[in-house]
Formats: structure tokens, C-alpha cells, sequence
């Protein structure tokens, strides 16, 4: 008697442990959110998934390293629920894609152009490696060396290489002179000998790595994004408020020294946004850009590019802003 006692109570704490965690995956909902490089840039998305703030939100999330042109058309078609690449996102919603930034993760891009050379001028006549064209990197690149008084494909030529490991691969075999990579790159490269010619977040100020979504997305799953939303602001706070989990962080997911990350980190921290909000003005300026590289030929209004309601609506609705 004893034993079919012991068995069924074994029976019923077997489901009392297992059963709520079935039901938990069960209710999860699978996402895919795709992203441009495997760096700081995107460090955010690596911890709303490594700390489960995700999963906090009943998410469970495939991150995926795509490049900008295709994620654009995998968002573009609902091929993937969100990207991290506002830039590019931003820039499709402009010639009239139905994407929508929603979020935004960073207030500055974090490249910074390296080279041996002295100065951004004496890149003239010079090769300088891109991640993708029409990506963030690729119009960053462009646009510093316009601030310097270059013509980028006139005086200064740029090569497709890809991801920004290769990038530094092909500074260091001499293939090209320069390029504009995001920490810890910069770092890597200086310790061949290299040199930070500028900080694009010295001349350039809009919004660079933050969730964006389908149009189809924000209006039939609107509570889905507010919850991406949820995840990535309890991830920037983790960034900007646990300094030393976040460096040990860095270390370990993109195979980082310490010191190299530590660097890595000071040199980013102060450009993840404290609250994810969009800035309308922020959003002016690469609209502005745009025009005056003639990438647009219209004004475009900000709600055309970025939905500036979403953050608020999810940090209102969330128990903590009860």
C-alpha cells in the first residue's frame, strides 16, 4: 500500500514540475530577429536573449546575422518578424517599403575609421573596405569623408568586403587603407599599429541599431512588438547599469580579451539609449542626409519612417509603468 502511495505521489510531482513547464513552452511565441554584424553594435539583442528578457515576455527569439540589403527584403516580405538594422530600415521606409522603425536601441553610430594614415584626408587616392552597400556602415563611410571634404567613389574608392572581422583581416594584410568598424575592431586594429582618424559619433548623431518591424506586424500584432520593445529597454538598462557583467558579457560572446572589452565597452556605453524612445529630430537629420545625397527626392515626415508611439504605449502598459 505503501508503495502505490510513493507512486503516485512521484506521479503527481512529476506534474506538478513538468507540466507547467510544458505549458510554458507551449505558450512561447517563436520569433526571428535578424541582425547585420556579430559586434557591440547589436550587444543589446545578445542580452535581451542571454538574460531572458525575451522569454520574460513570452518570447522565444532566433537571433540571425544577415546582411542589411537581404534583411531588408526579408522584412520587407514578412520573411522575419523584426530587424535590428534601423539604419537600413529607415532608409527602405523612406523610398516607400512598409517597415517602420519602432525602437531605437542607439543614439550614434559606434564606428570609427581607422587607417595608418595621418589624417582623413590623406585617405585621398586610397581603398577603404565596407560591410555592405546601402548599409549603415557603407553611408556612415560616405558620410565622413564628405564631412572631410572627399568624394567617396572619386577621391577615395570603396570595397565590398563584408562582415567587419574580414574588414580588419584585409587592414591588416595591406588590401585596403582604411575602414570605419565598430568596437572591438578599432581596438584590434590599433594594436597592429593602427590609428582612430574620428569617431563618427563626433560628427554624426542619429539613431543606429534598434528593433523595426513590418507594417503588417505593427497593426495586426501590436502587442507582440510592445513586448520586443519591454526586452530591449531591460536590456539597455542591464548595459548601462551593470557595467562589469555587461564587460564579462562582451568577453565571452565575441571572444574578447578583457581588456579589449573593457574598452569596448567604455568606448560604447554612453551611446545605448536610456529609454529606446525615437528622437523626431534624430530621425529629421538622416532624412535630411538623404535628400542631400540625393537617395530621396521628396521630403519625407517622420511617421513615414519610424512609429513614435509604440515605446511609450509599451513602457505605460508594462506592470512597471502601472
Amino acid at each position: 500500500m505503501n508503495d502505490h502511495r510513493s507512486f503516485f505521489a512521484c506521479l503527481l510531482l512529476l506534474a506538478v514540475v513538468l507540466f507547467p513547464a510544458r505549458a510554458l513552452a507551449q505558450s512561447m511565441e517563436k520569433i526571428k530577429i535578424v541582425y547585420a554584424s556579430r559586434g557591440l553594435p547589436f550587444f543589446s539583442a545578445f542580452v535581451a536573449k542571454e538574460m531572458n528578457f525575451y522569454a520574460k515576455q513570452g518570447l522565444d527569439v532566433e537571433l540571425v546575422q544577415v546582411a542589411p540589403r537581404i534583411a531588408i527584403t526579408a522584412l520587407a516580405t514578412n520573411q522575419v518578424d523584426y530587424s535590428m538594422n534601423i539604419g537600413s530600415t529607415m532608409r527602405a521606409a523612406m523610398r516607400g517599403l512598409p517597415v517602420r522603425a519602432v525602437a531605437s536601441s542607439t543614439v550614434a553610430p559606434f564606428f570609427a575609421l581607422v587607417s595608418k594614415e595621418k589624417s582623413v584626408q590623406d585617405l585621398r587616392g586610397k581603398l577603404l573596405g565596407v560591410t555592405d552597400p546601402g548599409g549603415t556602415n557603407y553611408q556612415v563611410t560616405k558620410l565622413i569623408l564628405q564631412h572631410y571634404g572627399l568624394v567617396p567613389l572619386k577621391d577615395v574608392q570603396l570595397l565590398t568586403i563584408g562582415e567587419e572581422k574580414v574588414i580588419l583581416e584585409a587592414l591588416l594584410s595591406g588590401r585596403i587603407a582604411g575602414a570605419a568598424i565598430s568596437p572591438p575592431w578599432p581596438f584590434e586594429a590599433e594594436r597592429q599599429g593602427f590609428k582612430i582618424l574620428v569617431k563618427a559619433a563626433d560628427i554624426l548623431q542619429f539613431p543606429f541599431v534598434g528593433p523595426t518591424a513590418h507594417l503588417d506586424k505593427i497593426k495586426n500584432q501590436r502587442e507582440q512588438v510592445k513586448r520586443v520593445i519591454r526586452a530591449e529597454i531591460e536590456a539597455l538598462r542591464f548595459i548601462r547599469e551593470r557595467r562589469q557583467e555587461s564587460i564579462d558579457m562582451i568577453a565571452r560572446l565575441f571572444k574578447m580579451d578583457k581588456d579589449i572589452a573593457q574598452r569596448s565597452y567604455d568606448f560604447t556605453a554612453s551611446f545605448f539609449s536610456k529609454d529606446a524612445r525615437i528622437q523626431p529630430e534624430a530621425v529629421k537629420r538622416l532624412i535630411a542626409l538623404e535628400r542631400e545625397a540625393g537617395n530621396i527626392k521628396e521630403d519625407v515626415d517622420v511617421s513615414a519612417v519610424a512609429d513614435l508611439s509604440l515605446v511609450d504605449e509599451a513602457v505605460r502598459q508594462s506592470p512597471a509603468g502601472r
